[in-house]
């Protein structure tokens, strides 16, 4: 028996706010070691916000404490002992395309098996809070032939829950630095944001929220991360973050999503100690390709209605996590952040059928400010195949041509079909399995 045509409304004459752009990114443009520069990718989809994390994945000795300041035993304040030059040429080219910057100050994750090398706790709190100190002095107030960058959002470490990849201390070591590097930097200029603790235990970190509390540590943002199956998975986090920040007083703490991406079929397995190469294509592919793209599709729409402040998909950069191949091509991820960026550009957004993420499907509508209208469907998981779209007050007084372009395992955006609105005529009738997504360009005859 054939499951009923899911019907959904639009409303263009009843806007509900904007259309926020949720589609920040890690890491920057150039790769190889500066061979591949894929900037004219992030001018083409206005990357918001690029968080500087595993920075040295795609360019070797920038972002991290230990690349920047190498001799921990010298003096903090001696211009000499800190090598900026090769992170100040990374951080220009992510701000030459438009971008701003999320600066994580710690390290790398480091997945070597025989040690670990500089995700240790540093030997000096103190001084370690002085030498980030100087790092922001050095990109925002021109210290040490430096720059006078606006950059707002500074982040203490990464995921220190992750041991030993991420950090070989205890927990409560990680909060004490924290909370001495988070009052350095606020004594130094209060009006930084910074955050931590890039959480990615899947549930709210209680211990740092409340040695914050206790403590009077300053959180002006809240990191979480999560690699979920399906998008609903997203919507209850953020939830649950946002709940906890708010019962413990921190109702004005901004919740920031800094690293989101999907979750294989098979889970971690490909990233178990014996790196099966076969597990790890299945990945891969599955994280570039359809399945990827719709759900990629379906949680920046989700996410509009989430408490959800900043968020940062983990990567841009070549194959694996990414949107792009090991050449700088587009794998069929990337279109669609192509399609969100196409929805910036009628940003007003407007009233739909409202949003659950059980149904498996999300729309997004938004208008222009003159004769312009895009929607956004997307298709993750549900079991119906049919849409019926009933569209009213389109923001002008002629006929209307609707262009459909759409995603799915043959196709990349590719306009389909073209359909007349008129008196007559406000329905578009959809036939979209999942996984896919389609954008509707609407626009005056």
């Amino acid at each position: 028996m054939p499951l009923p045509t899911a019907q959904l409304n639009i409303d263009f004459s009843h806007v509900t706010g904007v259309i926020r752009p949720l589609h920040g990114v890690n890491l920057g443009p150039l790769m190889m070691n500066g061979w591949l520069d894929v900037s004219s990718i992030y001018k083409e989809l206005a990357f918001p916000l690029t968080r500087l994390h595993d920075c040295p994945y795609a360019i070797p000795e920038t972002v991290d404490i230990h690349s920047i300041f190498p001799i921990f035993d010298s003096d903090p304040d001696d211009p000499g002992n800190y090598r900026f030059a090769m992170t100040d040429d990374y951080i220009q080219a992510i701000l030459d395309t438009g971008s701003q910057i999320v600066y994580r100050l710690g390290e790398t994750i480091e997945h070597y098996t025989r040690r670990r090398y500089h995700v240790h706790p540093p030997k000096d709190f103190a001084k370690w809070a002085t030498i980030c100190v100087n790092i922001i002095r050095h990109y925002r107030e021109g210290w040490a032939n430096g720059f006078h960058h606006n950059i707002r959002y500074w982040e203490i470490w990464n995921e220190p829950m992750v041991q030993p990849q991420c950090w070989t201390g205890t927990m409560q070591q990680y909060y004490e630095l924290y909370e001495t590097t988070s009052k350095a930097i606020k004594t130094h200029d209060p009006s930084l944001m910074v955050g931590g603790p890039a959480n990615c235990y899947g549930r709210p970190e209680w211990d740092f929220i409340e040695h914050c509390r206790k403590t009077g540590a300053p959180l002006d943002f809240y990191s979480w991360h999560i690699y979920a199956r399906d998008p609903i998975e997203i919507v209850d986090q953020a939830r649950q973050h946002r709940n906890a920040l708010d019962s413990a007083g921190f109702k004005h703490t901004e919740t920031h999503l800094n690293e989101w991406n999907l979750l294989p079929s098979e889970g971690w397995l490909f990233n178990s100690p014996e790196k099966n190469p076969d597990c790890i294509r299945r990945a891969c592919e599955e994280i570039g390709g359809i399945t990827g793209a719709a759900f990629d599709a379906a949680t920046l729409i989700y996410m509009q209605d989430l408490p959800i402040d900043v968020a940062n998909f983990y990567w841009v950069r070549d194959s694996f996590w990414g949107i792009l191949d090991q050449y700088g091509a587009k794998r069929k991820n990337y279109f669609a952040f192509n399609a969100f960026r196409t929805m910036l550009d009628t940003a007003n957004r407007v009233m739909t059928t409202p949003n659950d993420a059980e149904t498996g499907y999300a729309v997004l509508a938004g208008r222009g400010d003159g004769p312009s209208a895009n929607v956004l469907l997307a298709n993750f998981r549900a079991r119906n195949a049919d849409f019926k779209l009933t569209i009213s007050s389109w923001p002008w007084q002629d006929a209307a041509v609707c262009r459909c372009y759409l995603l799915d395992y043959d196709r990349n955006l590719t306009l389909t079909r073209e359909i007349r609105l008129d008196v007559d005529n406000h329905t578009v009738d959809l036939c979209m399995p999942a996984p896919a997504f389609c954008l509707l360009r609407i626009a005056p005859t």
